[in-house]
């Protein structure tokens, strides 16, 4: 089917389109310049003073994590139903989950192949135990060829180190141990000398990280950066990450208005809820543990001050670095507060609901808005054909009843609910309401794809680095495979 988008106010900072009244044409799934010919199977939208952007893309959000299930039950986390429809209804088309490890990753994908109407993608975490002894011997091309192996065998889109450092209990093991320092200087020269044919590598923040060189850091990009800035040191860390043109996404706290959901994931269970926390072994160095934090709102307002002050300077940078909306949800907010969190950028007037701090007097515009959460996150997933509206791109398009001059009281409700949303060229919603067939739409998984011809020369080089990993987990690497069925309606970057 074609679609013509008439006369809508364009925002699409990957083309330099900044609020121009434009048509956009829809045909095959795909943004096309014209539709040739003019028929009854075209369908007309009029997108008359409403604000057109491409579908979001959230960068970072727990949404297949493995014992999230359990916490369904147990502390109301949203299903994957609840979760594909609530960012179709808020204008997005994508979602990437931070948190798969080779134990967990056909778990991951099983779940995230449930979830309706979004495109879905995820980081695998490294385990720096897997590569300790190449780390102490700066073997950096056998990680290197080690890193494209498991990517290609868990259809992973990129890479994250949870942990900067290798630290083992002192029963005779003391030598073995290696600090942030040695570990970053590591993978920031295996970067420049044998970066080629990887994805972009993340960090984990927390706040010791910031505590190293900042022209380290600025090298990998750091993700949720806002767990990190506890004090002003740290905070001036993160600047200066910008300032390098580094890459980030924000992290950003807030106090959600679903306080039943509010939650942690992570290695400490928070001050106060030592009764109320889930262990899970995924492969990491300690379980992870999903906490249900009380008395959320006196525990975090500073935390919500430092990041949105954060997120309001960081406007300075935003045409030098690579600067990407997230909340880590749910550890900062959970992602349906995400409109209250943009009403709260876009209008100064709206942020008393989420600090009682002072603020700076700054405002981003729809442009920003849509650069932060379009065009950046789509970098740096390395989505080509997602987070712009240029001819091939996915039709993938979000249309909101706002505009720069729309009242502060009513920007959340109107980002909370978009008037259309195409994906792929499918309207899943219409005038503000989900199409009793969006659950059928035909959805991506997305990864980063080897070459074969470079992933049989990294099998070769590294074969016995490539065997201990996986002998460590199970008797064979095809034990930890990601299931073809999972991928066999996937789309490579």
């Amino acid at each position: 089917m074609n679609i013509w988008l008439k006369n809508g106010t364009v925002y699409d900072p990957a083309n330099g389109i900044e609020g121009e009244k434009m048509d956009i044409f829809i045909s095959g799934g795909k943004i096309v310049d014209e539709i040739k010919t003019e028929s009854e199977e075209t369908t007309i939208i009029d997108a008359a003073n409403k604000t057109v952007m491409p579908g979001g893309i959230d960068v970072h959000s727990h949404v297949a994590t493995y014992g999230l299930n359990l916490t369904r039950f147990t502390f109301g986390f949203p299903t994957v139903n609840e979760i594909g429809y609530a960012y179709a209804r808020m204008g997005y088309t994508y979602v990437n989950e931070p948190l798969m490890t080779l134990n967990t990753a056909n778990y991951v994908h099983h779940e995230l192949s449930f979830i309706p109407v979004v495109d879905t993608s995820a980081f695998l975490v490294l385990s720096l135990y897997d590569m300790d002894r190449e780390i102490r011997e700066g073997a950096k091309g056998s990680v290197k060829n080690l890193i494209l192996f498991l990517l290609d065998l868990t259809k992973s889109i990129g890479v994250k180190i949870y942990d900067a450092r290798v630290k083992y209990a002192k029963q005779g093991f003391f030598y073995r141990d290696a600090d942030e320092k040695k570990c970053l200087n590591f993978f920031y020269e295996m970067i420049k000398s044998e970066g080629e044919d990887l994805p972009q590598i993340q960090l984990r923040t927390y706040p010791e990280l910031l505590d190293e060189n900042p022209s380290i850091l600025s090298g990998f990009c750091l993700a949720h950066i806002a767990s990190g800035m506890d004090n002003k040191e740290r905070y001036e860390t993160a600047m200066q990450i910008l300032k390098n043109r580094g890459a980030i996404d924000l992290g950003i706290f807030c106090i959600s208005p679903q306080e039943d959901i509010a939650m942690r994931i992570g290695y400490e269970v928070p001050a106060g809820s030592e009764n109320n926390f889930i262990s899970m072994d995924i492969g990491l160095e300690k379980p992870l543990l999903f906490s249900k934090v009380k008395e959320k709102k006196k525990i975090e307002d500073k935390r919500a001050y430092y990041s949105l002050k954060f997120a309001l300077e960081a406007l300075e940078y935003l045409n030098s670095s690579c600067i990407s909306f997230s909340t880590d949800s749910p550890n900062g907010c959970l992602f349906t507060s995400y409109p209250k969190i943009f009403a709260g950028l876009l209008n100064s007037g709206k942020r008393k609901e989420l600090t009682n701090e002072e603020l700076p007097d700054v405002e981003y515009s729809l442009y920003e808005l849509a650069a932060i959460t379009r065009m950046n996150p789509a970098k740096q997933l390395g989505l080509r054909n997602k987070g712009h509206l240029g001819s091939g791109a996915d039709a993938d398009v979000a249309i909101y009843d706002i505009g720069e001059d729309t009242k502060a009281e009513e920007s959340e409700k109107r980002l909370s609910s978009c008037e259309y949303l195409l994906k792929g060229g499918e309207v899943v919603v219409y005038k503000g309401e989900l199409n009793s067939d969006s659950g059928r739409v035909r959805k991506k998984r997305f990864y980063f794809e080897v070459g074969e011809k470079v992933l049989g020369k990294a099998k070769e080089r590294q074969r016995e680095v490539i065997e201990r990993v996986c002998n460590r987990r199970s008797f064979r690497a095809e034990h930890l495979r990601v299931d073809e069925w999972f991928i066999s309606m996937s789309e490579g970057i």
